[in-house]
C-alpha cells in the first residue's frame, strides 16, 4: 500500500457507550495498529472500549486514521485526550435509543475544540422497527441547536450486517475533501505519546501522531518531562517502514537507548526541549460552551486536558479594568472570558499553539460536563497580581443636614473617615466629600440633588484591592 504518498487524516470516533463505535471501526478499517480495536485486555474482559484505539484505511488520496475513544461516562478523560490529534469527527448514535447523555457531551467536546466537520452515523438499523426517515428527521432537529446545524451529514448503517458502508465512505470522502489542512512540517518535532511498549530484539517502541515537524531516521529525540533520550532506529506508518514522517502522520518509532520504564502516556517526543515549559500557573482565553449550565466562580475546581493528560486545577476568571485583572464569576451567558489556571501539580506544556479542553468531571455524568476550551496566553513563574472589590456598606443618618448628606458605617473612626475622602460611591451617590464629627461619619455627594434621600438608605463603597493567589 502506497502509504507515504497519501495525505494523513485523523477522524475521531465518538458516541455513547454501546452505540457501536468499535464495530463500525472494525467494518471500515483495513489496517489495525498495535493499539488497535479494543486491544487492552480489560476491553475484552469488560466488553467495552476503555482505551484509545487506532485503525486505518485508504480512501482515494487519503490515509484515514480512526481514533476510537471510550463512550463510557467514567472514561471521558481518555476520549478527551484524542481531540488534539483529530481533524474531523464521526458521532455514532444507536438509532433505537437516539442521542444520549454522552452523545451530547462528546458533541460539546468536539464543538469546544472548534472541529468544524462532523458526520453522524445512525447504527443498528438491523434492529430498528420504526421509520428510518422519521428518525433521521428527529436527529436533524437535535443537531439544530449545535454549530453543525440541521444539514449535518447523516448515514444509516448496520455494523452487524455491514450495510450502508459504501455510502458512509462516500460521505467521509466528501467531508475530508472540504477540509483545510494545516500541517506544520517545519520547525520543532512535537509528538504526544499515546502508547509505549518493548518488542523483543528491537527495544523501545513509541506510538503517536506528529503534531509538528519532520522526523528522520537516526535522529536523536528527547522524551519530556522524564528526561530520557535515544536515536530513531526505525519509523513505521501502520506497519510499513518509512524513511521520513511529517506532521499529520501517525507513527510507530523504534528508539535506541531509551529508558522505557520512565515513559508514560502524556509524555512528548521532541528534538527541542525549549519548545516546552514545566509550569504550575498559566493565563488563558476561555471559549466556554453555551450548553454548559454551571457557573464558573473564582477558584472553581476544574479538569484540564492538555495533550494526552488530564489534570485537576482551579480556574480564576477575571475581566480587565484599566489594565488590572479583576476577579469575576462567569455564566453560560458570558461567551468568552480570560482566566488564570493553577494546576495541582506542575505539568509540561507547549509554549506555542497550545489548546486545552476544560471540564468539570466532579459533576454527575448525567449532566454535560465540558466547560469549553482554552488557548494559552502566558506562562507564569510566580502568581500574578489580581484585584477584587472590598464592599463597605453605610447608611444615611441625616439627609437634610446643613453641611450635606450625613452617612455612617463606611468608617469606624475619624481617622478611617479621612482615609476614604474622595472615594467613589455606587449610584446615586458620587463620592465621599469630607468627614463629619469625630466618630467616623462622612458627608457624601449625590448625582441627582433633587432625588429624595431618606434616613436609613444604603450607601455602597466599592474599593479595588490587590492580592495574590494563595496555595499555588
Amino acid at each position: 500500500m502506497d502509504i507515504e504518498n497519501k495525505i494523513p487524516v485523523h477522524i475521531g470516533l465518538f458516541g455513547h457507550i454501546d452505540s457501536g463505535k468499535t464495530a463500525i471501526a472494525s467494518v471500515i478499517s483495513e489496517i489495525i495498529s498495535t493499539a488497535g480495536i479494543d486491544a487492552h485486555p480489560q476491553s475484552k474482559e469488560r466488553g467495552i472500549t476503555i482505551d484509545l484505539g487506532f485503525t486505518s484505511f485508504l480512501l482515494d488520496k487519503y490515509l484515514v486514521t480512526l481514533v476510537d475513544g471510550p463512550g463510557h461516562a467514567d472514561l471521558i478523560r481518555i476520549s478527551a485526550s484524542s481531540v488534539e490529534i483529530i481533524d474531523c469527527a464521526i458521532v455514532v448514535i444507536d438509532i433505537n435509543k437516539g442521542p444520549q447523555v454522552q452523545t451530547g457531551e462528546h458533541i460539546i467536546m468536539i464543538e469546544s475544540l472548534r472541529i468544524e466537520k462532523m458526520i453522524v452515523v445512525l447504527n443498528k438499523i438491523d434492529l430498528f422497527t420504526g421509520n428510518i426517515g422519521e428518525e433521521v428527521s428527529k436527529t436533524r432537529e437535535f443537531f439544530e441547536s449545535t454549530s453543525f446545524g440541521h444539514n449535518v451529514p447523516i448515514f444509516c448503517v448496520s455494523a452487524k450486517n455491514k450495510e450502508g458502508f459504501i455510502e458512509l465512505k462516500e460521505g467521509i470522502l466528501k467531508s475530508i475533501d472540504s477540509l483545510k489542512f494545516e500541517r506544520h512540517s517545519d520547525g520543532d518535532i512535537i509528538i504526544p505519546i499515546d502508547h509505549h511498549f518493548p518488542i523483543k530484539g528491537m527495544g523501545a517502541i513509541l506510538t503517536g501522531t506528529i503534531l509538528n515537524g519532520t522526523l528522520n531516521l537516526n535522529q536523536n529525540i528527547e522524551i519530556l518531562p522524564v528526561n530520557t533520550s535515544g536515536r530513531v532506529k526505525n519509523i513505521q506508518i501502520f506497519h510499513q517502514d518509512v524513511g521520513i514522517a511529517k506532521a499529520g502522520d501517525r507513527v510507530g518509532i523504534n528508539v535506541k537507548g531509551l529508558d522505557l520504564k520512565k515513559v508514560y502516556r502524556g509524555c512528548y517526543a521532541t528534538n527541542n526541549p525549549k519548545a516546552f515549559e514545566y509550569c504550575k500557573i498559566i493565563e488563558v482565553e476561555v471559549f466556554n460552551n453555551k450548553l454548559f449550565k454551571a457557573k464558573t466562580s473564582f477558584g472553581t475546581q476544574i479538569h484540564i486536558t492538555i495533550g494526552m493528560v488530564t489534570i485537576s486545577g482551579n480556574i480564576y476568571p477575571y475581566y480587565e479594568l484599566d489594565g488590572k485583572k479583576v476577579q469575576t464569576t462567569v455564566s453560560n451567558k458570558d461567551q468568552g472570558f480570560k482566566a488564570i489556571i493553577s494546576f495541582k501539580e506542575k505539568i509540561l506544556i507547549r509554549k506555542k499553539r497550545m489548546t486545552m479542553l476544560l471540564s468539570r468531571l466532579d459533576l454527575p455524568p448525567t449532566t454535560l460536563r465540558i466547560l469549553g476550551s482554552a488557548e494559552l496566553l502566558k506562562i507564569y513563574k510566580d502568581p500574578p497580581i489580581l484585584y477584587k472589590y472590598k464592599i463597605k456598606k453605610g447608611t444615611i443618618k441625616n439627609p437634610d443636614h446643613s453641611q450635606g448628606i450625613v452617612c455612617i458605617g463606611l468608617a469606624q473612626s475619624a481617622t478611617g473617615a479621612k482615609k476614604i475622602i474622595g472615594k467613589k460611591l455606587e449610584h446615586p451617590y458620587t463620592k465621599v466629600l469630607t468627614t463629619f464629627g469625630t466618630k467616623g461619619a462622612v458627608i457624601v455627594g449625590i448625582k441627582e440633588r433633587e432625588k429624595k434621600v431618606k434616613k436609613g438608605d444604603p450607601v455602597i463603597l466599592k474599593e479595588l484591592r490587590s492580592f495574590q493567589l494563595k496555595n499555588i
